[in-house]
């Protein structure tokens, strides 16, 4: 992870500096709505890594936990894709052995990028990407994805003297989209509807 700064807005953000702190900044909660997913009858275990889920984007005057937003968006992202949903322990891992479930999917990373522009003509740019696999009961993959989304803002003059009001709504976005296009590439995935057709439970449920 990493974040540029351009010096050349050093005032505009020494301004800032007072306002944003050096905290770190939560997103947003998702909201309670399930998103729509044609849902696997599967009871699946969920897996965290730590590198996914303490990942924060950095820069001098602002931290954002991008990490802790992922986790609370893919485990919503999870419910609506997988009849049953259980979160496995972080010890033992869970490849030394786990019974109960169908298939694990886990998220591996988190990576995120803050590059800093100004209010003049270079746009802050927030990245955003994930690495999640899915296994079945036996610890083979099923298959892995990296989804990853990027949003470019240009700021006005002024307009966020506090750097949150812009950065933070726009690492929301990014973190949705990422996700959400995580979700589009598993439904239409012909790998997982062949490891779901070999489930004692079924098919996807219709």
């Amino acid at each position: 992870m990493r974040a540029s700064l351009n010096w050349r807005s050093l005032p505009a953000l020494l301004a800032a500096l007072g306002l944003v702190a050096c905290g770190t900044v939560p997103l947003p909660a998702p909201p309670q709505e399930l998103p729509l997913f044609q849902r696997i009858d599967a009871r699946v275990g969920t897996v965290y890594a730590t590198a996914a889920r303490t990942a924060i984007v950095t820069n001098p005057l602002l931290r954002i936990e991008i990490g802790k937003a992922s986790v609370a968006r893919f485990e919503q992202a999870f419910s609506a894709m997988f009849a049953q949903v259980v979160e496995l322990p972080d010890w033992p891992p869970w490849r030394e052995g786990v019974a109960g479930v169908d298939g694990v999917v886990e998220v591996e990373r988190t990576d995120a990028e803050l590059v800093l522009g100004d209010d003049l003509r270079r746009p802050d740019v927030v990245r955003v990407a994930y690495r999640v696999c899915l296994y079945d009961r036996s610890g083979a993959v099923v298959r892995c994805w990296s989804p990853a989304a990027q949003l470019s803002h240009q700021r006005r003059v002024s307009e966020c003297l506090d750097l949150s009001a812009c950065l933070v709504p726009q690492a929301e976005i990014v973190v949705r989209e990422a996700i959400a296009r995580f979700m589009v590439e598993v439904e239409g995935d012909p790998a997982v509807r062949a490891w779901s057709q070999r489930l004692p439970r079924g098919r996807d449920a219709r």
